[in-house]
């Protein structure tokens, strides 16, 4: 396959930074062909640019005009997209998380390993980035010694309360499933475990609605063994 046809879903701040890398050219080989949101009055833009336009993920998923999905809406919509798309054929790449529990992703991650000719994945950048993968090659090729303390603090993925009145499903259970330890940390988490491990145990307390008007965590502390 020459040039693959891509689709993205979601129009939201992430879904128009992977609409933006795709138009640039950023992308080898990727031409973005179509996308598709909920809320009609976004897509006469895209149409004036010359993509097909969906209101639906399953019109999308289903029109012909795409080999492969990004799926960057909502986290509950995550599972029953991306095995729709998997069903469809398509490659897919799921904005994380993934799914918003445990029994979805795997769900999910079992429609993508039924089938091993589409590739699926989740957007989890920070393992492209140059300075993880040298964090994880020091580590896990053994030049540092044995690992026995690691300690990752992470203060720069701060997010304003303007963020979380960005949108209605942001910050709730019900249009979330959760906050910073299901959104930006994690990143975080993933990248940790990418590196050292996935750890035995651990303990942690949470601050739910700390430093923010939210109803979901937006402070964590955790310890792992």
């Amino acid at each position: 396959m020459d040039e693959v046809r891509i689709g993205i879903i979601g129009l939201g701040n992430i879904g128009q930074v992977h609409v933006g890398n795709l138009m640039d050219g950023k992308v080898p080989r990727g031409k973005l062909t179509a996308v598709g949101d909920a809320i009609a009055d976004k897509l006469p833009d895209y149409e004036a640019k010359g993509l097909k336009t969906f209101d639906s993920g399953e019109a999308l998923i289903g029109s012909g005009e795409i080999d492969a999905l990004i799926i960057a809406t909502p986290h509950f919509q995550h599972t029953t997209l991306g095995i729709a798309a998997l069903e469809a054929g398509l490659h897919v790449m799921v904005e994380k998380p993934i799914s918003a529990h445990k029994a979805d992703a795997e769900r999910l991650i079992a429609a993508a390993a039924a089938r091993p000719e589409q590739k699926f994945g989740g957007m989890f950048q920070l393992r492209v980035e140059p300075r993880y993968q040298k964090i994880r090659e020091l580590v896990q090729g053994g030049e540092l010694g044995d690992l026995i303390r690691v300690i990752w603090i992470m203060t720069d993925w701060f997010r304003a309360e303007a963020y979380y009145q960005s949108g209605g499903w942001r910050a709730t259970w019900k249009g979330e499933g959760g906050g910073v330890l299901l959104n930006q940390c994690l990143h975080q988490l993933d990248a940790l475990q990418w590196i050292t491990g996935m750890p035995s145990k651990i303990r942690s307390h949470v601050g739910i609605g700390k430093y923010h008007d939210i109803e979901v965590e937006d402070d964590v502390t955790c310890y792992m063994e």
